[in-house]
Parts: C-alpha cells; structure tokens; sequence
C-alpha cells in the first residue's frame, strides 16, 4: 500500500520550492524566495526584487538613481547600448552608506512575499485560506499585514526548530547576517488567526 505523504513532507517540498524560487531574485543584498499553495497545489510564485519592467539595482549609482549609460566598476565606459555592463554589484543603499534594514525608503524591491499575492490577484486567482512560504525568517510587518488582508490563514518561514510563535528565527539566505525575527509581525498574525509555523534549513537540504 502507498504510504501517505505527511503534511510535514509537503511542508518541506513547498519550502524547497520557495528556495529555488530564491535563487531567481537578483537582489544584491538578500535573496528570498516564497510559494503560495491552496489544498497543497501551487497557485502562486515569487521573489524579492523590482516591479516588472523596472531595471535591476545594478543599474543605480552610489545616490541610488538609475543610469542611462552601463559602465563597469573600473569606470570604463561603453557605447553599445546593446551590451549590458553593471555599475555595481553592491546594494545602492549599502553604497549610501545605510545599514542592514535601513534607508528602505530608496529600496526599489518587492518583498518577496507580497509578489505570489499580486501574481494570484492578477491571474484572479484567490488567496483566501491559503498558505504562504517563505524562504526567509518571519515576514515583516508590512508584509504580515498584506498576508493577513490577503485572507491567507498560514505561513511557513525558517525558523530553528519546533513551531508557533516566539520562535527563534534565523534568515537562512546567509548566516553571517542578522537574525529577522519580528515580534510584532508573530503578535499581529496570531491576533488574526494566521498560523506560523517553521521548517529548519536542515530539512530543507
């Protein structure tokens, strides 16, 4: 008799889904992934990065403003506007000289797990009682919000172990990088009733 996939290996298939859906975002800070599921079948897909015909951030310069002419660090310019050079492979905002998480009013990239919920509201497909995950740490407050007012009722993000709230979660695009953990996000989306649960990055290996 064929043996019945658990819900926590659907769990770990939809996750490994999201990452590599992770390695399609060419952002150059963090790479996130993220797969929106109704009765365990995929509807949606996305990754952090900017609205659609908007360049990449590798087109901005050290102010953040988009270029006309592609040159490459060495400040070697080129004529043909056939060929693509980028100015940099370092996020604009780090160039400006801001942090990890700050200056994200210069940020041009959709968070990765609002894209899934556009691509469903532009195909008409609904989002209600879905399920979202995201191959990052807990979603951030504007995303919680959008989450919560797209009627998805569970996100499964990366987390250490175990699952529910006030979890230890660890953004698993780079270990040397900060842990993303809101509290505010896991408060609004418990008062809302959306479960979140966590799936380790060994799980996903």
């Amino acid at each position: 008799m064929e043996k019945h996939t658990s819900q926590r290996e659907k769990d770990i298939h939809f996750m490994r889904n999201a990452k590599l859906w992770m390695e399609r975002s060419k952002c150059l800070s963090r790479q996130i992934g993220a797969v929106l599921t109704k009765d365990n079948h995929v509807i949606a897909t996305g990754y952090n990065g900017p609205p659609m015909g908007v360049p990449h951030c590798d087109m901005r310069d050290d102010t953040g403003s988009y270029v006309t002419k592609y040159v490459i660090e060495s400040s070697e310019y080129y004529t043909d506007d056939n060929v693509h050079f980028v100015i940099s492979d370092k996020c604009p905002r780090q160039r400006m000289g801001f942090k990890s998480g700050e200056g994200m009013e210069h940020c041009v990239a959709i968070h990765a797990e609002i894209n899934p919920i556009m691509q469903a509201a532009r195909m008409g497909i609904s989002t209600d009682g879905a399920t979202l995950y995201a191959y990052c740490g807990t979603p951030c407050i504007n995303c919680a919000k959008e989450i919560i007012n797209a009627g998805i009722k569970r996100v499964v993000c990366l987390g250490k172990s175990g699952s529910g709230f006030s979890v230890s979660i660890k953004d698993g695009d780079n270990p040397t990088k900060k842990d993303y953990n809101f509290p505010l996000s896991e408060k609004i989306l418990e008062l809302a009733g959306v479960q979140l649960d966590v799936i380790t990055e060994d799980e996903v290996k």
